[in-house]
Formats: structure tokens, C-alpha cells, sequence
């Protein structure tokens, strides 16, 4: 998930651009974005989150939205379907969002326009220059991490990998070369980050290497048509395929951990969402995130259901 027009399922920028006129059209009445709306404390304010159109990003605006709404007078209003990081981080500077969901890696590469070398592979580090880069350049906050990271990621069914004592990446060494490994459209020739480094940095490639969407890569796995595949690593389908992400030992994926950002004349104007919205800092890991993408693709629940159901197992809402 790597390019700055980065989405789960990366659709047409024409498409983008229609959606978010509709979406912030939407948006039109009440927030305080620019200052409109009361003077912060006790009054009842309209908050608007953008996310980007599939499950993994509404069901953590939905999470944002059930936590204000239980813990502040506040209300959140959720526009979904932006499209891409871009068109939240757009929207959220000109303040027709207030908040927008996003990820370190994405922000790191293409916003802020930096290049992954060896130094910057610590996601921790990585965090730290986004939060302070979007502080200084565009005065809005990043929330610490959700806790969990969306990168690309290589997965095997569990039953082969638990049969071939295979755990990381670098024990596919020796099956690698009768192997076909089923890869998205854009990974397999990114600049810098693709299969041919991926190959350089592990030493080993597969026999066969066919491009195909999401859909049709879970599909040929199940059948077997495919022996492996690379995944965004908090797929739903992981879970309910029982594939299993296999260990990126040599560190070749840069972290894609998931963020919220908000605007900063907003948290400081009301002081208890920033307070209630960092409940939501390290309370969700990878498998967490895949067992809540499955819940919403697989099993066709609502992302408001998924998300409020969540923060009740953990006590954060009733």
C-alpha cells in the first residue's frame, strides 16, 4: 500500500473526484473546521471524518464516531468514500473534514515526499517524523498509531507453511522455484519497493508470477491455482481462508501503521475529543484488524456494528 493515491483497492480518480464534491457537498452545515460554531467549552459541536471507502478505514471512522458521541456532546458526522489519503488530507487542511484516517508509511513516501532506506524502516522513528513534519507543515496532530500495520505481506495456507516448518519469509528459500506467487498490478513493478527488490533483498525468486486483483488471488488460493500470494497484511480474507502472513524477517515492507489526524485548532478549541480519541492509541493489532475487515467483507456486517462492538468487548463504551 504504497503510493501517495494510496487505497485499498485504488479506484479511477475520476471516480474520487465525483465522490468527494458529492461527499463534502454533504458536509456543508455545522464544525468548526474554520472556526465556525461556538466558543469550545460545554456546547455541542458536528465533527466530519473522511475515510477512504473500504471496510478496514470506515470501521475505524465509525470507531471515532461512537466514541465521541458516548463520552462528549458532541456529534460526528462520517464521510466515507473519499477515495484516497490524498482527498482526506486535502479536505482536512482546507477544513471541510476535521479528521481524516491515514497511514505512516503513506504520509512518509508521498505526502512528505521522503524514501525508504534502512534508517527509516523503524516504525517507530517513521511515526515520529510524520507527527512532528504534519504538526509543522500543516498544523494538524497525529494520534498515535492504532497499533497495527496494513502492508503488503507475503501469505501461504497455514496448513502448508505448519507442514513445511515455514514461519518467515526467508524459509521459502528452498520451494520458492516451484512456487507461483499471485501479486497485485502495481507491486509487482513499483519503483524501489517491488518484486525485483523483493527478490534482490531475499535472494531467491518464485517459478511464476501473475498480476491479478484482489479478489481473483483469494479465489485462485483457495483453489490452489496459486501456492502463495501477497496480501495487504490485515485482509479479512486471511482470517477465513486460514492463510497465514508469513514473518517479513528481512524488513523489506516499510511500516503502514494506521493513524488518525486531526485538526490541531480543533483539539485545542475542544480539549475532550483529543482526550477520549486517544483511547483508540495502541488498542488494535494486525489480527485484531483482520478479524474486524472479516467481520465487514466476509461476513457482511455493517462497519458501525463491527466498530461498536469492538469498543464495547473493550469497555470503552456501553
Amino acid at each position: 500500500m504504497g503510493t501517495w493515491v494510496r487505497s485499498k483497492y485504488r479506484p479511477l480518480l475520476v471516480v474520487l473526484i465525483v465522490s468527494l464534491m458529492f461527499a463534502l457537498t454533504a458536509c456543508g452545515a455545522g464544525g468548526t473546521g474554520k472556526g465556525d460554531g461556538g466558543n469550545g467549552a460545554g456546547e455541542s459541536a458536528t465533527f466530519k471524518i473522511g475515510t477512504q471507502g473500504y471496510a478496514e478505514v470506515e470501521i475505524l471512522g465509525e470507531m471515532v464516531k461512537a466514541l465521541i458521541e458516548a463520552h462528549t456532546p458532541h456529534k460526528v458526522e462520517h464521510v466515507s468514500n473519499l477515495g484516497t489519503a490524498l482527498a482526506g488530507h486535502e479536505a482536512t487542511v482546507r477544513g471541510d473534514l476535521h479528521m481524516n484516517t491515514s497511514f505512516t508509511g503513506t504520509l512518509f513516501l508521498g505526502l512528505l515526499g521522503q524514501e525508504l532506506t534502512d534508517e527509516w524502516r523503524d516504525p517507530d522513528k517513521v511515526y515520529q517524523y510524520v507527527r512532528d513534519a504534519m504538526r509543522e507543515k500543516y498544523n494538524l496532530h497525529v494520534f498515535a498509531p492504532y497499533g497495527y500495520n496494513n502492508t503488503y505481506a507475503i501469505a501461504v495456507p497455514r496448513k502448508w507453511a505448519e507442514e513445511h516448518g515455514v514461519t518467515k519469509i526467508s524459509d521459502l528459500a528452498p520451494y520458492a522455484a516451484e512456487m507461483t506467487l499471485a501479486v497485485d498490478h502495481s507491486w509487482k513493478t513499483y519503483p524501489g519497493q517491488g518484486y525485483k527488490e523483493f527478490t534482490e533483498l531475499y535472494g531467491f525468486e518464485f517459478k511464476s508470477v501473475p498480476e491479478m486483483d484482489f479478489g481473483l488471488m483469494y479465489r485462485s488460493i483457495e483453489k490452489g491455482e496459486v501456492d502463495a500470494i501477497c496480501a495487504y497484511s490485515t485482509d479479512g480474507q486471511l482470517v477465513a481462508q486460514d492463510l497465514l502472513v508469513l514473518e517479513d524477517d528481512k524488513g523489506f515492507n516499510p511500516p503502514y501503521n494506521g493513524i488518525l489526524i486531526a485538526r490541531q485548532d480543533m483539539l485545542d478549541r475542544y480539549p475532550e475529543v483529543k482526550e477520549v480519541l486517544s483511547k483508540l492509541e495502541g488498542l488494535i493489532d494486525t489480527e485484531q484488524m483482520q478479524q474486524l475487515n472479516k467481520r465487514v467483507v466476509v461476513d457482511q456486517e455493517m462497519p458501525a456494528a463491527v466498530a461498536q462492538a469492538f469498543l464495547k468487548e473493550k469497555g470503552l463504551i456501553e
